[in-house]
């Protein structure tokens, strides 16, 4: 009977341990990864008000007055269109006292 050499690997116990610690680690993690995209988003949406409120007023500069549509301040855009809302929202602007606001229809992503 030959005698055996000195065997390495894992206990069941041991890998069991891990595999509860990637189990606690991703119940963590994928929630917050959730979240991410949601703000990511709202971010960029309001990173796009922000352009085409700056393009607007690049518009009455131009013009002396405020755009009928937010189609008109294309021009006025980098690439020359419209960025279009991350959430699948639509961007509409209104003219309160000399100050034109860009608003997103989706109502998480208003500032």
């Amino acid at each position: 009977m030959r005698k055996r050499s000195n065997q390495r690997g894992f206990t069941l116990i041991e890998l069991v341990i891990v595999i509860v610690i990637l189990g606690i680690l991703a119940a963590v993690a994928i929630p917050k990864f959730v979240n991410l995209r949601s703000d990511a988003e709202a971010s960029a949406c309001k990173a796009n008000q922000a352009a085409m409120e700056s393009a607007i007023a690049l518009y009455v500069a131009a013009n002396g007055s405020a755009p009928a549509a937010l189609a008109n301040i294309a021009s006025y855009m980098a690439g020359g269109e419209l960025p279009s809302c991350p959430g699948g929202g639509t961007y509409s602007f209104v003219d309160g006292s000399n100050n034109l606001k860009v608003t997103c229809s989706i109502e998480a992503h208003q500032r």
